[in-house]
């Protein structure tokens, strides 16, 4: 309806995420820790851990995985044209590939109900992602590296602190604090990234669900720009 308030609007979104930091307990969350007391199902992928990184290395092996700039030229612009991101699941919609392309890896995001998207995500060397902030509060980004250069491996920064990731270590980390990456490597880091429903009271949570279900109109566009078969 013409004039009528959207939860897209930017002014809306901007008091959304007002909410759900403050209801996560605003400056005082926390940047980077262990998945497992906020993110418990995340176990279940160290137990896949070989299963997933072989599927995901048929699939950069066999597949054309797109550069961000391709799929979202003004986010791309301010992070990283050249990162290369696969979208197998988004917001509710699976990408039909990635049954073929990463069924562990898609059957887990569909058994896990605070699953909003599951990307795997390629830098490449010397790719770096520059300083920038999550544009969406209700979520939590998971990190499981499937394969780091041991070389003078990337470095992840958020706020004031530093982490250097290891092959099999997932992280859990809240990107709406400004956040980069230094990759000085001479080899390609491959990742999973899972975003999860930032964990809130009852009240905020509803809030979140209706505002991931409003976001859902750009599911297939990612997918298909992606690689995707949507």
């Amino acid at each position: 309806m013409n004039g009528s308030l959207s939860i897209n609007q930017p002014g809306v979104r901007k008091a959304i995420n007002r909410y759900f930091l403050k209801a996560s307990g605003g400056r005082n969350r926390f940047r980077i820790m262990s998945p497992y007391a906020l993110f418990p199902e995340s176990r279940k992928l160290d137990y896949q851990f070989d299963q997933i990184k072989a599927e995901v290395t048929k699939l950069i092996e066999t597949r054309d995985v797109r550069p961000y700039g391709d799929i979202d030229p003004l986010r791309a612009a301010e992070v990283s044209t050249d990162w290369r991101l696969y979208y197998a699941y988004m917001l509710g919609e699976t990408n039909p590939a990635a049954y073929r392309d990463c069924p562990t890896f898609v059957d887990f995001a569909e058994r896990t109900p605070r699953v909003v998207n599951a990307i795997i995500a390629i830098l490449e060397p010397g790719v770096t992602l520059k300083a920038h902030e999550g544009p969406y509060a209700g979520i939590l980004r998971y990190h499981l590296p499937l394969t780091v250069p041991e070389n003078n491996p990337p470095r992840l920064r958020v706020d004031q602190e530093i982490h250097t990731w290891q092959e099999g270590r997932g992280i859990l980390i809240d990107d709406t604090f400004e956040h980069e990456v230094y990759n000085e490597s001479d080899g390609r880091r491959v990742m999973l990234i899972i975003d999860i429903r930032r964990p809130m009271g009852l009240v905020p949570d509803v809030v979140n669900r209706l505002s991931l279900r409003a976001k859902r109109k750009w599911s297939a566009q990612f997918i298909k720009e992606s690689g995707g078969d949507i």
